[in-house]
């Protein structure tokens, strides 16, 4: 006879990327045992009623930068904070710097303090030096490395030769690659054209960055991925013009994945005229067809992930525009906008938004089944999610460092009540309890598992 479990939720709707169901589930060891309806509850250390209320599998955010305001501790805080329980973090070598140590330092760091599970991506910002260590680094578990397209005049640039190399690195070694996306002569040019001297002005931005070179960029990564017969990841897509690259490579039937994020499915350029150098990111925030196109790829297949790019740097709103840092604070926001957005919306289904918040993910980057997903064998990763709770985001009731939040003033309706990793506490009553050095680094093998389709 089974021991009875350790915890038990009893009275809610379990909500996976197969469907939705009234059931109980049974956690032991770390692992759900069992969901099904009535089960027993004699012996219980812990049962937890949930009615009215949806079970949903832990949040993983593939798209973490832990390097500014927030760094490996702080981001698995604060995403805890918005029902979250995975991360994969970028680490990033920048130019002269070894990627193997920067992996490996950044490894260390969040063994030791991270509060959630994570994983690693390699990033490269000099690639000519950086490329040959990655059949190294892919032996420390972290096998998906991103590579830029953009900032031609930094030097962070990987030319067309460095990058089918990588590919071909990756290729032969069950890796992937990911490419920032945006032609990055081209965007240099425009900057130079419409963000300095006399006449500059944050209006211009998006001017400099448009959703042409966003699309050319994608076209000519798939391309060369299609060669090397390589795994490709598409971070932030943010345009309809990109999306028919995508949609190309689906045709053809190759390994390229894509994802969003909830600035650009909440948020349009005239956030610019308000916020300023806040919603400075890169790719930009663009129009409202370009925002409507994004959720209709993420009905239709064509978008399989929406992830945070938590990116939160301090900036001088009274400052030099083009001086100012790209990227905003999102994790904390990242499962409540996209709710928000989505079911609020009438833009997805609840069952979709799982697929594209936890069980995508977890089958790209090969944490499928352990995580991602509500079965028995799986980690009890677990998001209690209150849909009739309303919550006004402001800045003073977030978390992360950076002090200012993009959705300033907006009430949702819809937030994580409480969260479990691996069956033990992360959120409760309002407050993250799962402590540094609590999270397990988990090696990715990406593309192992078909995913699922919507």
């Amino acid at each position: 006879m089974e021991k009875p479990f350790d915890l038990l939720f009893t009275g809610g709707v379990v909500v996976t990327g197969h469907g939705m169901q009234a059931a109980d589930v049974g956690v032991r060891d770390g692992k759900i045992a069992e969901v099904g309806r009535n089960l027993p509850a004699e012996g219980c250390k812990q049962v937890i009623d949930i009615t009215g209320k949806y079970l949903l599998p832990g949040v993983i955010d593939v798209h973490v930068h832990p390097v500014y305001l927030d760094d490996v501790e702080a981001c698995s805080r604060v995403a805890a904070y918005g029902g979250t329980t995975t991360l994969i973090h970028f680490a990033y070598a920048r130019k002269g710097e070894s990627l193997l140590e920067q992996v490996s330092k950044m490894l260390e760091d969040a063994s030791r303090r991270s509060r959630l599970d994570f994983g690693l991506h390699g990033g490269m910002f000099d690639a000519p030096i950086q490329v040959p260590e990655i059949r190294k680094v892919m032996e420390l578990g972290v096998r998906t490395h991103k590579f830029f397209l953009t900032y031609l005049k930094q030097g962070w640039y990987t030319d067309d030769y460095q990058l089918i190399k990588a590919m071909d690195i990756l290729a032969e070694n069950r890796g992937m690659a990911m490419v920032h996306a945006e032609n990055g002569g081209g965007i240099d040019y425009l900057e130079d054209k419409y963000l300095k001297g006399p006449n500059a002005s944050a209006k211009y931005f998006n001017a400099s960055r448009p959703a042409a070179f966003e699309e050319e960029a994608i076209f000519r990564s798939v391309c060369l991925a299609e060669v090397a017969r390589c795994p490709l990841y598409i971070p932030h897509v943010t345009s309809e013009r990109a999306l028919r690259a995508i949609r190309l490579a689906h045709e053809r039937r190759l390994p390229v994945y894509a994802e969003t994020c909830p600035q650009y499915l909440n948020l349009t350029e005239e956030i610019l005229e308000t916020r300023g150098a806040l919603a400075k990111i890169g790719p930009p925030i663009r129009t409202q067809q370009d925002q409507d196109a994004l959720w209709a790829a993420l009905r239709d297949g064509t978008l399989q992930v929406v992830a945070s790019d938590h990116a939160p740097k301090a900036k001088d709103v009274n400052g030099n525009f083009l001086e100012q840092g790209f990227g905003s604070p999102q994790i904390e926001t990242l499962l409540p906008m996209t709710y928000h957005g989505g079911i609020n919306g009438g833009k997805i289904s609840l069952v979709r938004l799982v697929q594209v918040l936890s069980e995508n993910p977890a089958r790209i980057f090969g944490f499928y089944p352990r995580k991602g997903t509500i079965a028995a064998g799986a980690d009890a990763d677990l998001v209690v999610f209150d849909p009739r709770r309303e919550f006004t985001i402001r800045a003073e009731n977030q978390h992360s460092n950076v002090g200012y939040t993009l959705y300033e003033g907006v009430t949702v309706l819809g937030w994580p009540e409480m969260t479990f990793q691996r069956g033990h506490p992360v959120l409760q009553n309002g407050e993250v309890v799962a402590q540094p050095g609590s999270g397990e680094f988990l090696p990715t093998e990406p593309g192992r598992i078909p995913l699922l389709r919507p």
